[in-house]
């Protein structure tokens, strides 16, 4: 049965570091696949090209539709303001499934995007899927993996995409290959991404 997902991130870049190649299984399934971004990482380049490029790397999953936030980058905050944005879109989406960051982060952004959509999500009947980034803490311990070998070079070519942020360690070719490859490892496959369960419903 056809599936509303909804991919949550504190910045462009995050949603498809952590759960990109998921969210291209679900696309070539034909779920719905919607993405959610806190602010627009001003912090870290040109917000306008960091939005291109987001909904440039959107496309190549197959993303229905993109939302920004607006939030402020590295100042999001898990309280009234921050839920409410969020409760407004997971209830007009209604998903079957939410992505989002784990709250075991060390980047606060991140943190508060988990708690955040977690409280607004409270009383969905669906499941919340905590994915791993390259701040998670050594807490992050994974309870469900994908596998994303039939998908894994569509996740790097969304991932080639953000151009801007290219000179960071964590979005070279060998490293994104090198996670994939040892969360693979753990169920036999060639590739997988790794998530902890917060919520599983109707399995």
């Amino acid at each position: 049965m056809k599936k509303n997902i909804l991919a949550i991130g504190a910045h462009p870049d995050d949603i498809e570091l952590g759960c990109g190649g998921a969210l291209c299984s679900h696309a070539q399934e034909n779920d719905s696949v919607f993405c959610l971004i806190g602010s627009n990482g001003g912090k870290s380049g040109n917000e306008a090209v960091r939005q291109k490029e987001a909904l440039e790397s959107m496309d190549i999953i197959g993303v229905k539709d993109v939302y920004f936030l607006n939030l402020p980058d590295t100042m999001i905050k898990h309280d009234g303001i921050t839920v409410s944005l969020l409760d407004q879109y997971v209830n007009q989406l209604n998903p079957d499934i939410i992505y989002v960051h784990s709250p075991k982060d060390y980047h606060q952004d991140h943190a508060a995007m988990s708690l955040s959509a977690l409280s607004a999500s409270r009383q969905m009947k669906n499941s919340v899927f905590f994915y791993e980034s390259p701040s998670t803490t050594i807490e992050f311990r994974p309870t469900a993996y994908k596998d994303i070998t039939g998908v894994f070079e569509q996740k790097l070519k969304c991932i080639e995409v953000f151009s801007s942020q290219k000179e960071k360690s964590y979005m070279e070719k060998l490293s994104i290959m090198g996670l994939a490859r040892s969360r693979g490892s753990v169920i036999g496959v060639d590739y997988a991404e790794a998530f902890e369960v917060a919520r599983l419903f109707n399995w």
